[in-house]
C-alpha cells in the first residue's frame, strides 16, 4: 500500500498567518523575513491528505476551503483550492503569496512540478 501525499503549505509573506483547512483547527505559519526570504512551514499542525474525502484539516481532490486570518488583516480570507481529481498526488506543496489584506495568490506543486495556481498579479509602479 501506497503511503500517504505529505502536504505542506509555505507562506511566502512577510506577515505571519492562522490557517484552517476545510473549517479544521487553526494552525500557525511565521513569515518569511529577509535577507533571503524563504517560505516558512507550519511549526506544527497542518493538513494531511485523503485520496476520497475532504475534512477538517484533510485535503482531498475536488474543492476545499483554506481560510487565513493575517496578521493586522480586518477579516479573515476565504480562498477555494480545486485539487484535480485525475492526478497521482505524491507530495503537494501549497504556496501562499498576499499582494494586499484582501488579494491572495496561490500555487500548488506535486513532487516540485506546478499543477495548478491562482496567481493575481498586478503592475504596480514603484515608488
Amino acid at each position: 500500500m501506497a503511503a500517504s501525499p505529505t502536504v505542506t503549505i509555505f507562506n511566502a509573506n512577510p506577515l505571519a498567518v492562522q490557517v484552517q483547512v476545510n473549517n479544521g483547527p487553526r494552525f500557525a505559519i511565521d513569515g518569511a523575513s529577509p535577507p533571503n526570504w524563504v517560505p516558512q512551514a507550519p511549526r506544527s499542525g497542518g493538513p494531511t491528505y485523503s485520496n476520497t474525502t475532504r475534512a477538517q484539516n484533510v485535503i482531498a481532490p475536488g474543492a476545499n476551503s483554506l481560510t487565513l486570518i493575517q496578521i493586522g488583516a480586518p477579516d479573515p480570507f476565504t480562498a477555494t483550492l480545486n485539487l484535480p481529481k485525475n492526478l497521482q498526488w505524491n507530495s503537494l506543496q501549497i504556496y501562499l503569496f498576499f499582494n494586499s489584506y484582501g488579494d491572495l495568490s496561490w500555487t500548488i506543486l506535486n513532487e516540485g512540478q506546478f499543477v495548478i495556481g491562482n496567481l493575481q498579479l498586478t503592475s504596480a509602479a514603484p515608488p
